[in-house]
């Protein structure tokens, strides 16, 4: 068990950067959903009914937020097991949110009889993939020519 927390500490110690980075992803996503629960559905709902923003509140947003939080929340576990693996590229984000996306809003229903199927909810999870990337940008930038990037090659 001790060797097994000493390689945990030393990849969050190499990812540290990163690591960070996806915290504070997860917990912006975290007080999003929250307010969107909270605040925002509830305010749009009373005042703006039946505007696309109030629908986009509560239809998408969460999805939106979930997208860039199931991300982070990968590039966390990631990083703390294999540094190398972390997903990089848009083009990886968005296939691997897509397939995530097609089990949530296909199989799922299959299962969970308040789960209903909203092929726009793909979309927003796909929205929030985009966000994600631009927003790790600089980060990327940043780490360029570090070891944890040189490993993405």
């Amino acid at each position: 068990m001790r060797s097994v927390a000493r390689e945990l500490a030393y990849n969050a110690g190499r990812a540290r950067g990163a690591l960070i980075f996806d915290l504070a992803v997860l917990a912006l996503c975290f007080v999003g959903f929250y307010g969107n629960e909270c605040g925002l559905k509830p305010f749009a709902a009373a005042a703006f009914p039946d505007s696309p923003a109030t629908y986009l509140a509560q239809c998408h947003l969460n999805d939106f937020l979930g997208g860039a939080a199931f991300l982070a929340y990968t590039n966390l576990l990631l990083d703390l097991v294999r540094s190398d693996m972390r997903i990089r590229r848009l083009a990886t984000s968005l296939v691997y949110l897509f397939f995530c996306g097609l089990f949530w809003e296909y199989a799922a229903p299959l299962f969970i009889r308040a789960s209903t199927a909203d092929p726009l909810d793909l979309v927003a999870y796909l929205a929030g993939a985009v966000v994600y990337w631009l927003a790790g940008l600089p980060l990327r930038r940043r780490l360029r020519g570090h070891s944890i990037e040189r490993a993405a090659g």
